[in-house]
């Protein structure tokens, strides 16, 4: 479960938003430059919010009143960045080895055969097909073990036959994570496809849509 009820001044407007989801994959929809990743920057703690609070669970991972502002890795939320933002010198078992406790890393590979690229885990991201980066950014996102999952314009980047596998592939996934999920695009058809709960961000305000 999420709640984030945040102020952010941008330069053309301000955020005012009240958003709350819990077990089910929301979407962000709206034109660029609306102020779609600031969310999701505010609540992975990678921008800080000018107010309000944000909660994951049962704990207060931001609150401008409390003074309390969480560190990213303190937070619990796996991030998929819309270029995926890999390591280009590390190989993918190092990518996701990185995210992990060091107890851990040597789990990085079966993270890798969740989404059916242990065989690539010796390759470097430039090594790699659109969908396959792709896999590697969620089985990275993943090894955190996060509590919320955010996924950035993450199929924007795929060519057309890709993002319909990647499509599919999200469609199956997002019913066994049992976690909230949070994505962002500018696509509406998109939103449709992946969504439970759809919101169009518009002047800095969400609007949820009737499903």
């Amino acid at each position: 479960m999420i709640r984030a009820r945040i102020r952010k001044r941008l330069p053309r407007f301000e955020l005012d938003i009240d958003l709350e989801a819990d077990g089910c994959t929301s979407v962000l929809w709206g034109e660029s430059g609306s102020g779609k990743t600031t969310i999701l920057e505010c609540v992975a703690g990678l921008v800080r919010p000018d107010s309000g609070e944000i909660r994951l669970e049962d704990r207060l991972v931001f609150s401008s009143e409390k003074g309390i502002d969480l560190p990213p890795r303190s937070r619990g939320v796996g991030y998929v960045f819309q270029d995926y933002e890999l390591f280009p010198h590390l190989t993918a078992e190092e990518n996701v080895a990185l995210a992990m406790p060091r107890s851990e890393r040597h789990r990085a590979r079966d993270y890798l055969e969740r989404f059916g690229i242990g065989g690539l885990a010796r390759r470097k991201p430039a090594l790699l097909s659109g969908g396959e980066r792709q896999r590697l950014a969620l089985a990275r996102a993943l090894a955190v073990e996060p509590r919320l999952l955010l996924l950035d314009e993450s199929f924007s980047a795929l060519d057309r036959s890709t993002r319909q596998e990647m499509y599919a592939e999200f469609l199956s996934l997002r019913e066994s994570l049992g976690m909230s999920v949070i994505l962002v695009t500018h696509n509406r058809s998109e939103a449709e496809l992946l969504g439970h709960r759809i919101f169009e961000l518009r002047e800095g305000s969400l609007a949820e849509e009737a499903r």
